[in-house]
């Protein structure tokens, strides 16, 4: 039996044809619908999901050489194994942030390597025992160095980093095929939780306002205010995830707000734009913190007072009008109390009934992790720590897990709506 459909929209396509499929969501039966994969996604009760996020970029060669990653398409590799010790820590989730199901540039289209890679690392992933959330991190006019903008002109050419999506209404008719595409290749998988139509959108810094200047928003109020038409998020996720609706009526349909997924830029979004829908939220606060240098270590800590902070943006969360999942939240490893802040976050989640997924679950190429140590969540202040700074945290919320996808041949446990 096939767990993945090969369909797409095909090698052409144009705007028209997006927006008219779009349109015809509208008044589609299955738009009014609860869709059935939202049993995942409890609005009351205890959460379902619980887990930990994995990052991938497409390989450059003329950034990675040859053979980083494997020599895949998309870097770091996660084999099965990895999956398996995600599971066997006792997580039931894991967030795919996965790049480039189409391309960046033009011609838009499926870069079908990369989404065999997807697929394959679905399977692998449900078969292990864990739910999957696939979050599209990059495509059409958006490359994955938008997330890397601080080592500009170090590892890789600041000409690497593509936001033109924010100022291009065809780039973004483009990434709604491809949002469309994507649906359409995990609708029905076997474990899959949803869709995460953009990872971390960042309208506000890359989007222009009324006036066709560079936008720069850094608050909800001067963003709502000053956003132009074309770099509008609230108008564009509604596109995609109208198409997402029409194309995979079961579907969950993950929606960040603007400024990176900050909670307090949900007050921009609206009502839910279809049913099913599911705000995901990042939050690294305070900063000072979360992302400390080494050598920093001890001069910024987690107090009460952020502990109440982050509850109250929880709480404000919860009255967006979708369950609210916390997709992203993580600390360097070396940070002085690490463990507590891990601990505190995800009290407050489960007092609330919000899901969530710690940033970043590693691979097993340790070449690879000592490149990008930051976040992993299994290293521990030293990288021959046999338990992290997270991990004790984390496994202690992930004990509380009971649902899990069914394995081949298997009845798996499932939630209750």
């Amino acid at each position: 039996m096939k767990r993945f459909r090969s369909n797409s929209l095909g090698k052409s396509w144009t705007r028209r044809a997006t927006l008219v499929s779009v349109g015809a969501a509208v008044s589609s039966p299955a738009f009014a619908q609860r869709p059935s994969g939202m049993a995942l996604w409890p609005v009351s009760g205890p959460p379902v999901l619980r887990g930990a996020v994995i990052a991938q970029r497409r390989r450059r060669e003329s950034v990675d050489g040859p053979d980083a990653g494997g020599g895949e398409a998309v870097l770091p590799k996660y084999t099965t194994d990895d999956f398996r010790k995600l599971a066997n820590a006792g997580a039931n989730l894991v967030v795919m942030s996965y790049p480039e199901v189409w391309t960046v540039a033009k011609p838009w289209k499926r870069d079908e390597p990369v989404a065999a890679i997807l697929s394959r690392q679905i399977a692998q992933a449900t078969n292990a025992g864990l739910y999957v959330v696939v979050a599209l991190r990059s495509g059409p006019g958006r490359s994955d160095f938008v997330f890397q903008r601080d080592a500009a002109d170090t590892w890789f050419p600041k000409e690497m980093i593509v936001d033109s999506l924010w100022r291009d209404a065809d780039a973004q008719a483009a990434w709604a095929a491809m949002c469309v595409d994507a649906a359409r290749l995990v609708a029905g998988a076997r474990g899959v939780a949803g869709l995460n139509i953009m990872v971390e959108p960042d309208a506000n810094m890359s989007g222009l306002d009324r006036q066709g200047r560079k936008l720069d928003a850094w608050t909800a109020d001067e963003y709502a205010r000053q956003v132009g038409a074309v770099s509008d998020w609230k108008r564009f996720a509604g596109d995609c995830a109208r198409g997402v609706r029409a194309a995979a009526p079961d579907l969950p349909v993950l929606i960040s707000p603007p400024a990176f997924a900050r909670p307090d830029f949900l007050s921009v979004m609206g009502a839910p734009p279809v049913s099913g829908t599911v705000w995901c939220i990042h939050d690294y606060e305070p900063r000072g913190f979360t992302h400390q240098d080494k050598r920093a270590r001890g001069k910024a800590l987690f107090v009460d007072r952020d502990r109440k902070d982050f509850a109250a943006r929880l709480d404000a969360a919860k009255h967006a009008g979708a369950p609210v999942f916390l997709g992203e939240f993580g600390a360097a490893r070396w940070g002085e109390g690490a463990p507590d802040y891990y601990s505190a976050l995800i009290a407050e989640c489960e007092t609330r009934g919000v899901g969530w997924a710690a940033f970043r679950w590693p691979t097993s190429d340790r070449e690879y992790e000592r490149l990008d140590d930051t976040f992993n969540v299994s290293w521990g202040a030293g990288i021959e720590d046999t338990e992290g700074a997270a991990l004790p945290a984390l496994k202690a919320g992930w004990i509380k897990n009971r649902a899990r996808p069914a394995r081949d041949g298997l009845r798996g446990r499932a939630p209750t709506p």
